[in-house]
């Protein structure tokens, strides 16, 4: 008893005791380790309480010892990790795995006790050899669980409910195999082998997908530097109230290149409607509005249909509504929202609508007043159509502001050239009806006036005379 205890329970705490001087995990998560620790052991009991009943129905040993016990013991991982995540809000790759690895400890520790105290004989060498063996693979298999449990919690992408079933899979049929060889009594050596060949590959997938992160924080890296480089300029632009139109128009540009768009467009927002007031296209070498010189002669999009719902034909209409930021991977493939008008620009240009991604404009109020849509991602080395990437819709949505700004003073610029417009023409108005008063007013107009009127009498005297 008191080897298998200190066995058992031995080697897990030594490994999370070594975990802890390698800093992986620190004091201000340990409490969610012993959590994890406790929670597998707990999944053990359960387990072992499951298999008791099953074999009272009748159930194979082998069976639920090889299929069911890695079930219910990913099942446990998965639950417990998925607890603390929702607890946490952490998305660190690292933490999931040492969350599932302190799980997977725990239920291993639960498993050497029990099978020692169960075994009649076993000399020490082969218990701590067993020991080590099991709580490697056990709390292996447990962190490839803890990894795709991290995934599919804060990874939203369309693929993650694959990758949770894929390492799932993975976890449980790694878990299961070693259920097998033991159960074989195959020699102990295979076993330790097979549980250090487990580690090291898991090690491999954790050391590729830091690499992984650390590449694509390199990139984030140089495109917000690069977004600086944008933004600065434009900020400078914008407090010293230059051009709005053309400050739009460069806003649009700018955004189009730093995602690689090949077209864009800018929308304004009047009444019921959007107008077209930027328009550029690459591929099609369209260039309308701005400085371009070039009337734009594309009619406005409507915000409503006929029967008076929101258009979702057009995702701009839908976007400046919403106050959504809707990013279509390939419209094409899209379901959501009705491409048609889409596929008809297509058919008659020849041109290939996929990506898009549209930001609404809004302005201090949060009130939409116009909409920036990019369209088509290319990919910088094939020069292919890609999505717009989801790291980098957050850059723009960061850049939108700066465009809502430059939108909001570009309207109030437009307002007070129609508030001038309208007072020079009531202006005009009133100088002509003063000018109108002083002459009617003065006395050499009335003196033509009375000679008019003695004119016209007398000529209404004339033609009364009788003929002879």
């Amino acid at each position: 008893m008191t080897l298998a205890l200190t066995i058992g329970i031995g080697i897990p705490l030594f490994i999370l005791f070594i975990m802890l001087v390698f800093k992986l995990y620190s004091a201000q998560n340990i409490g969610w380790v012993s959590f994890c620790l406790v929670w597998g052991g707990f999944g053990c009991l359960a387990s072992s309480q499951l298999n008791t009943y099953l074999l009272g129905k009748g159930a194979q040993l082998d069976a639920l010892v090889i299929f069911l016990a890695p079930i219910i013991h990913q099942t446990f991982v998965s639950l417990g990790v998925f607890f603390v995540l929702n607890r946490e809000k952490s998305d660190n790759l690292i933490e999931g795995a040492v969350y599932g690895w302190a799980a997977g400890l725990g239920f291993a520790a639960v498993d050497t006790i029990k099978y020692a105290m169960a075994a009649d004989s076993m000399v020490m060498e082969a218990m701590t050899a067993r020991s080590f063996a099991t709580t490697l693979v056990y709390a292996t298999a447990a962190a490839i669980t803890g990894l795709v449990m991290t995934q599919f919690y804060f990874r939203h992408r369309a693929n993650r409910a694959v990758i949770l079933l894929s390492g799932l899979g993975a976890a449980i049929g790694y878990n299961a195999l070693y259920n097998w060889l033991v159960n074989s009594q195959t020699d102990i050596v295979i076993p330790v082998i097979y549980g250090i060949g487990g580690l090291t590959l898991m090690s491999l997938y954790i050391t590729g997908q830091l690499r992984m992160i650390l590449v694509q924080l390199g990139v984030q890296k140089k495109r917000a530097d690069g977004l600086l480089e944008i933004v600065i300029p434009i900020g400078v632009d914008l407090a010293a109230e230059s051009n709005f139109q053309e400050l739009l128009e460069k806003m649009l540009v700018e955004a189009k290149n730093f995602c690689n768009a090949d077209a864009g467009t800018l929308y304004l927002k009047k009444n019921d409607s959007l107008e077209f007031a930027v328009v550029r296209n690459d591929t099609l070498k369209i260039a309308m509005g701005g400085t371009s010189g070039n009337e734009v002669t594309l009619p406005p999009v409507n915000l409503y249909d006929s029967d008076g719902g929101i258009n979702k034909n057009n995702i701009a209409a839908y976007a400046a509504l919403t106050g959504e930021i809707i990013n279509i991977e390939d419209a094409y493939e899209n379901r959501e929202f009705d491409f048609s008008g889409t596929r008809e620009f297509d058919q008659r240009t020849g041109y290939v609508s996929s990506s898009f991604l549209t930001i609404p404009l809004k302005d201090s109020e949060d009130k939409v007043q116009g909409v920036l849509q990019l369209l088509n991602a290319l990919d910088t080395t094939k020069k292919t159509i890609i999505p717009f990437d989801q790291n980098l819709q957050q850059l723009m949505t960061s850049f939108s502001s700066l465009a809502s700004a430059a939108l909001e003073g570009y309207i109030q610029e437009q307002k007070l050239r129609s508030e001038i417009r309208q007072l020079k023409i009531e202006i005009d108005h009133a100088k002509r009806d003063k000018q109108v008063a002083e002459i009617t007013d003065s006395s050499y107009f009335k003196e033509l006036q009375q000679k008019a009127q003695e004119l016209r009498d007398k000529g209404k005297g004339t033609s009364t005379l009788p003929l002879e």
